[in-house]
């Protein structure tokens, strides 16, 4: 529950995205992940940077969940890795 002048926001329920994509194939689905994560960080790159300009004082929340957003982004590029890695018959490491 949100405290009054609380910069939390409620949770929202996750709608799973995988059936939107399963009859894409697999380039348009390389290409399409590809081009949203440069776009959504440039974009929170550009946001960051005008609440930083504006000095407003910014919730620890808001660190918090870039460091969660950091954690799971961190578990898919070691999954990334590991499997590239396993085709590719290198020792892993």
């Amino acid at each position: 529950m949100n405290r009054p002048g609380s910069h939390e926001t409620p949770p929202q329920p996750v709608k799973p995205a995988k059936a939107a994509w399963r009859a894409a194939e697999t380039k348009t689905l390389l290409d399409e992940l590809s081009s949203s994560l440069r776009r959504a960080l440039a974009d929170h790159q550009a946001m960051l940077d005008i609440l930083l300009q504006r000095r407003v004082e910014l919730p620890l929340e808001l660190g918090e969940l870039f460091e969660d957003a950091s954690n799971a982004y961190m578990e898919m590029s070691e999954s990334v890795s590991l499997r590239f890695l396993i085709r590719r018959g290198s020792p892993l490491e």
